[in-house]
């Protein structure tokens, strides 16, 4: 648990579509430890969350960037600038109905001597509970669906915002529900009308999708040749805390400029636009560093993208049936999970 986060103040409001109106509270909820380990745990997952985007507000007169300037000048209170938070989203969820009803967690917090506002959207899922009948003949135990059940503290939220009260920088987390008959962000274009980005995640899925069709054309498809370009993106992000594309193709496809090229406007055009791509140190650890191979009978082996470019571990054979034999080597133990 990360102990540099302090939740100062927080509040639950409903945000349920069944209801026909926001359910608002009027009070601060009193914080014991277990909702205090319950917050905690989320904002500590957000944080490591490679979905988490960066975005700005474009719009002074945006309501929710009102609200956060009035919080932060002290010109508001807590309690009100998160009931107008909520019924704001509410109503455009009762314009949306595809959006999902949920209640919203608001707190103000401080994490690493930043201060933040919060705001947790924590979809309803379902559940099931017992109930006990009880009447004159007797006592039943039934199991009932529960509709409105909250993530738990080991579960990813779907939908969340924080926004940095020093500059007023968002981390945001969204997804796409069917608004005007089409899958879209509402969030970060109706909510807090915000600059786009795209995520850690996003970012790196199009190096590998760009990656992927440029050596299946260019390099016979070769399997090495991925893992080349996942340990040069390792060791960039290594270097200087960034992934420079320009030094990624001039590594993996070095002395071939055509291929430099058609790589990097293949990321270009798959909406990557950035040169120098700055991502946090999550993405390394659960992205960069595998590689995962998938059989033509489905057979999935999962390695280190080191390993691929060593001969002691891993070799690729080619059968004279036109069929490759993977052998894997030096292998120590075996455990069954």
């Amino acid at each position: 648990m990360d102990s540099n986060i302090l939740v100062e103040k927080l509040i639950v409001h409903i945000l349920d579509g069944a209801v026909g109106s926001p359910v608002l509270s009027d009070f601060n909820y009193e914080i014991d430890s277990d909702m205090h380990e319950y917050i905690e745990k989320h904002i500590f997952r957000i944080f490591k969350d490679i979905d988490l985007k960066k975005v700005y507000f474009t719009n002074d007169e945006n309501q929710f960037s009102k609200n956060c300037l009035k919080l932060k000048h002290g010109q508001e209170d807590f309690i009100p600038v998160t009931k107008d938070i909520a019924s704001t989203i509410y109503e455009f969820m009762n314009k949306n109905p595809e959006i999902p009803s949920a209640d919203l967690i608001c707190a103000l917090f401080k994490k690493d001597n930043s201060k933040y506002l919060g705001i947790l959207k924590l979809n309803y899922k379902d559940s099931y509970i017992h109930y006990i009948d009880e009447s004159q003949d007797g006592r039943e135990v039934r199991i009932v669906k529960q509709k409105t059940a909250l993530p738990l503290s080991t579960q990813k939220i779907d939908e969340c915002i924080l926004v940095n009260m020093d500059d007023l920088s968002i981390l945001l987390r969204e997804k796409k529900y069917e608004i005007d008959g089409e899958k879209q962000f509402y969030i970060s274009k109706d909510i807090l009308e915000s600059t786009e980005a795209l995520s850690d995640k996003e970012k790196i899925d199009i190096i590998n999708k760009a990656s992927k069709k440029v050596v299946k054309k260019y390099c016979n498809d070769d399997v090495t040749k991925m893992a080349e370009i996942k340990n040069a993106i390792a060791e960039s992000f290594e270097d200087s805390m960034t992934i420079n594309i320009e030094e990624v193709g001039d590594k993996v496809f070095k002395g071939n400029t055509e291929i430099q090229q058609i790589y990097n406007e293949e990321i270009e055009k798959r909406g990557l636009k950035e040169k120098n791509l700055s991502v946090t140190e999550n993405v390394e650890k659960k992205v960069m560093r595998k590689q995962r191979l998938v059989t033509s009978d489905g057979i999935e082996i999962k390695l280190p993208a080191s390993f691929l470019s060593r001969k002691d571990k891993v070799e690729f054979m080619s059968n004279m049936d036109g069929t490759i034999s993977i052998i894997l080597k030096n292998i120590s133990e075996i455990e069954d999970k």
